[in-house]
């Protein structure tokens, strides 16, 4: 595989389609405009800038004749050295910004966002008294396009795990699934014992705390008050793999917690619904999984953290995950270090319980070391590379090495404390590859307070990781609106609301009218519309899903494009800008069979079309570089 360099930061694969310039408008055009707050610069479109009067900053009136999501770009100049914040803001909503880095004066940037406009006359603010304006650009974004494989990437998977894939396939882009967290656990145990008690097995010298019902999936508080709010029961229930391993794990109450999981799955599955498990990962005999000093991400090098330091504080481990493997990158896996023992035997004891599940014939949607770059997680205080590698140990332990097959593989996108902390800081270099990953899913709670879509999200994972893969919202408090999905084409497979309980209290942020409304409609999948695993097969026919090509395909690995061809051919491909201009040639001449990858470093961020001419053929691809 070849490697040649050229120039930019985040590349993203969307639709393969015709596309029109967007819509510009210069700043220095604009009615209303004081002659004195118009300057001249070489670098800006047209010679000019506006240096906006305003303290809010400068204001476009746009026009669209359809409701949807737009790109907006603006291109901005900083006169000062120092830190400043620029900001898209549309009808009155802040979609996106940018914190400039100090560096020298009279630097200029391109900031990019996506925002949902209506149908008429909308309102585009940029910039401030600080930031010159040259202008903005408009156009409808555009509706992706995903090419999702026809099974989970575990090799041989069960029955059961190609069921759920179908399943949940057959129905990406087009419905949701509901889906509800469970933290606090209704369950009896006989401690004498060390036995679960399940429903009838409780005897009057157990003195039981809970009743058969309340000890069932439907009866799990969590649950109950979802249907109390809903009048439906989640299609997806949320488990913990919490006191699994770490300290304690092998005592009565947490030992009950962890069995507690299995025996409520097995409930759930037989009413036809949707098991998904998260690993709040306590390592060896640790007791936390949190880091101190998060930011930036300082984790193992935080205070209290000394070198040999295997135990925790009460708010903080110093567990160094990177001393399991070899060198900067974490390339080469160091089985005889104790942090590589420690790992495995965790894992190996997880595998064990998903074993006696997949013994049963139940499937489970996994999602481990989640949200990846946050930093507040061990697993996320190194570098991208390092967790990449640790997901696959993760990935080929449990598979190859012990044998499961009825998993199917979550990743969970998450924000880059150095880029931010909105959507535009999705960082996708922690991606750990397209063989390891079933579904891309991001954890979103604010920016859902008033049941938008979260299309920003969605469309940064498009952009980021491409369209090879389902997309989910793996943790949310108030629920997206299912109009506002629809709307903005931000069809995500799930959603999974937070725990009400353990002071989670996140059914609360979703009024009971909105619930029902939701959850009534025949666009939400609640478990009552789920049609048993006894129905659902493996060849489900799938509509309407657009490949690429046969002959070339464009992708998304990390930071740089990937182009495949099948054969050896004449032809070009080069990048233009969206108004036609060329910025860079990516091949000129002979087109290699196999694959190249490209890294775009320098290119301006915003969006761009890469075009192919391969033999007789073209193809055209929009990509967008963050």
């Amino acid at each position: 595989m070849g490697f040649k360099s050229i120039a930019a930061a985040s590349i993203a694969v969307c639709s393969l389609q015709a596309f029109a310039a967007p819509t510009k408008y210069e700043a220095e055009l604009q009615t209303g405009i004081d002659a004195s707050a118009i300057a001249e610069g070489a670098d800006f479109s047209g010679g000019k800038y506006v240096k906006p009067a305003d303290a809010a900053g400068m204001s476009f009136t746009v026009k669209v004749e359809e409701t949807a999501v737009y790109d907006i770009t603006t291109k901005v100049l900083i006169k000062q050295y120092d830190w400043i914040t620029s900001k898209i803001v549309v009808n009155g909503t802040e979609v996106g910004s940018m914190l400039t880095t100090p560096r020298n004066c009279d630097s200029s940037y391109v900031i990019s966002a996506s925002a949902k406009m209506k149908v008429g006359e909308n309102t585009i603010t940029v910039g401030n008294q600080s930031i010159g304006v040259d202008y903005i650009t408009v156009e409808r974004h555009p509706d992706p396009e995903f090419t999702i494989g026809a099974a989970p990437v575990t090799p041989n998977a069960t029955e059961s795990a190609k069921k759920v894939f179908a399943f949940l396939r057959e129905n990406f882009m087009k419905k949701t699934i509901s889906g509800m967290m469970i933290s606090d656990q209704n369950f009896n145990y006989n401690y004498g014992d060390m036995k679960l008690l399940g429903p009838g097995e409780c005897t009057p010298a157990d003195s039981c705390k809970y009743t058969d019902e309340q000890v069932s999936w439907k009866g799990q508080t969590d649950i109950a008050e979802f249907y109390k709010r809903s009048g439906h029961y989640p299609a997806i229930g949320g488990f913990d793999m919490l006191f699994a391993t770490g300290g304690h794990h092998e005592e009565g109450w947490f030992k009950g917690y962890t069995e507690n999981n299995l025996l409520m799955t097995e409930d759930l599955w037989k009413m036809g619904g949707i098991p998904t498990y998260t690993w709040h990962w306590k390592v060896g005999e640790d007791t936390v999984f949190y880091t101190k000093d998060t930011y930036p991400n300082n984790g193992f090098n935080a205070s209290g953290c000394t070198a040999g330091v295997k135990g925790t504080s009460e708010n903080n481990t110093c567990f160094n995950y990177t001393k399991a493997f070899k060198g900067e990158q974490c390339k080469e896996i160091d089985e005889t270090s104790q942090e590589y023992k420690d790992i495995v035997a965790d894992i190996d004891i997880v595998s064990g319980y998903f074993k006696q599940l997949q013994e049963k014939g139940i499937a489970v949607v996994w999602r481990p070391l989640h949200e990846a770059s946050g930093g507040w997680f061990w697993w996320g205080t190194a570098s991208a590379e390092c967790y990449v590698q640790l997901y696959r140990l993760v990935f080929n332990r449990m598979v190859t090495t012990n044998g499961l097959k009825n998993l199917i593989w979550v990743w969970n996108i998450n924000t880059d404390p150095s880029l931010g902390y909105d959507y535009s800081a999705l960082n996708g270099a922690w991606y750990p590859g397209d063989d390891y990953v079933d579904i891309v899913a991001v954890d979103v709670y604010d920016p859902l307070n008033n049941h938008n879509s979260g299309a920003n999200y969605f469309n940064k994972i498009v952009s980021d990781v491409g369209t090879n893969k389902m997309i989910a919202l793996s943790e949310n408090g108030a629920i997206p609106d299912i109009d506002s999905i629809a709307e903005d084409k931000a069809y995500w497979s799930y959603w999974m609301t937070w725990s009400q309980t353990w002071s989670g209290n996140f059914l609360e942020k979703t009024t009971t009218e909105m619930w029902k409304r939701n959850l009534d409609d025949e666009r939400i999948i609640a478990l009552d519309n789920m049609p048993g695993w006894d129905k659902v097969t493996v060849s489900i026919p799938f509509a309407n899903r657009t490949s690429v090509p046969s002959n070339v395909n464009f992708a998304i690995q990390g930071k740089s494009i990937a182009i495949t061809a099948n054969a050896a051919s004449r032809g070009n491909i080069a990048v233009f800008d969206m108004l036609g201009q060329k910025v860079a040639t990516l091949i000129s001449g002979n087109i290699p069979a196999g694959t190249s990858q490209f890294s775009l470093h320098g290119i301006t961020n915003g969006n761009y079309i890469v075009r192919a001419k391969i033999g007789s053929s073209n193809y055209t691809k929009k990509i967008s570089i963050r």
